[in-house]
């Protein structure tokens, strides 16, 4: 994965024989076609005639992105959507292989945002949580006794409830959370999407809702996604169980395992993981964000809680 300027760029990528590839929009998954066929460009590695020799391929300067609100932009969308993906997996599915989904499903009409993401038609018009839910979660936590295996330890807490020593909102940690099968699983499960540099979401694009990554000045860690090929390995079910579980939210109601990789000197600036952007959206806010530490580090690496001034410093809890 690379990135080429418009209007002459030029980009060198590590690749192999037999292998196709294509190109989109900076940012999104939006192809570049021929504007008057609306054919996508396709490209395919050949042999070389001799070792180290490069092949060049080449975009017409005509070359645009699809005006076409629905449409295929894989080649497997046709065998995802006789799968039954467009209705278990609708909101990747609708997005990049709209024709397929409304040949399988009629859901063609979901490409447009505002459809699809209607909070009557999917019945979220009622708050998941009421006041006070989260007080009672942590609460349970903290006294629960099929909680008492993972070690709760409570930093922060409204009026220092439950021992913390900070009166703030809730900090919690499991320090015996994960075994190191689970930890070996989770890192093995990165292998499969690679990493790559942290993105932050930009503007959106159409009206497909889909959001521009742009490369993140926040934050300069790298980032591998856990899906598919990762969240079958079993030490990966056995942690999205366990969350599940002690959360008591199904997995399908939060974001797959980001797993973040921090190169000595790297950081993540100062943020809120909800911001009020998102009180427009059906998801809502952020309720919760749980850390998983997969390692030990001899110095630096905590997560800060700037206004309440807590840190708390990596622990590899296998």
């Amino acid at each position: 994965v690379g990135t080429a300027e418009a209007n002459g760029g030029e980009l060198r990528i590590s690749t192999f024989v037999s292998h196709t590839f294509f190109v989109t929009m900076h940012g999104v998954r939006n192809s570049l076609v021929d504007p008057v066929s609306d054919e996508q460009y396709f490209f395919t590695v050949g042999d070389v005639a001799e070792e180290g020799e490069e092949q060049v391929f080449v975009l017409p300067k005509t070359t645009a992105p699809s005006t076409t609100k629905c449409k295929d932009r894989y080649p497997v969308c046709v065998s995802e959507a006789k799968r039954g993906e467009c209705a278990t997996n609708p909101g990747w599915m609708i997005v990049n292989c709209c024709k397929s989904c409304d040949d399988a499903e009629g859901f063609g009409n979901l490409i447009d945002s505002e459809v699809r993401c209607d909070p009557e038609r999917l019945n979220a018009t009622i708050p998941a949580w009421k006041a006070g839910s989260l007080d009672e979660l942590f609460s349970e936590w903290a006294t629960g006794d099929e909680y008492r295996q993972y070690q709760p330890r409570i930093v922060s807490s409204p009026n220092k409830v439950h021992g913390a020593s900070h009166d703030g909102p809730w900090v919690m940690t499991f320090d015996a959370f994960l075994d190191d099968f689970e930890i070996d699983q989770l890192l093995k499960g990165a292998e499969y999407g690679g990493f790559e540099r942290s993105t932050d979401q930009g503007k959106v694009v159409g009206g497909s809702g889909e959001m521009q990554k742009v490369t993140s000045s926040t934050r300069t860690s790298s980032n591998a996604w856990c899906r598919t090929e990762c969240e079958s390995l079993p030490g990966v079910q056995s942690v999205t169980e366990r969350i599940e579980k002690v959360t008591g939210i199904p997995a399908n109601n939060y974001e797959s395992f980001q797993i973040l990789q921090y190169q000595q000197g790297q950081f993540y600036r100062r943020h809120h993981d909800s911001s009020n952007v998102n009180s427009k959206k059906v998801a809502g806010h952020r309720i919760l964000t749980f850390f998983l530490y997969l390692n030990d580090v001899e110095e630096g690496g905590e997560t800060r809680f700037t206004n309440l001034d807590i840190s708390i410093s990596p622990k590899k809890v296998g």
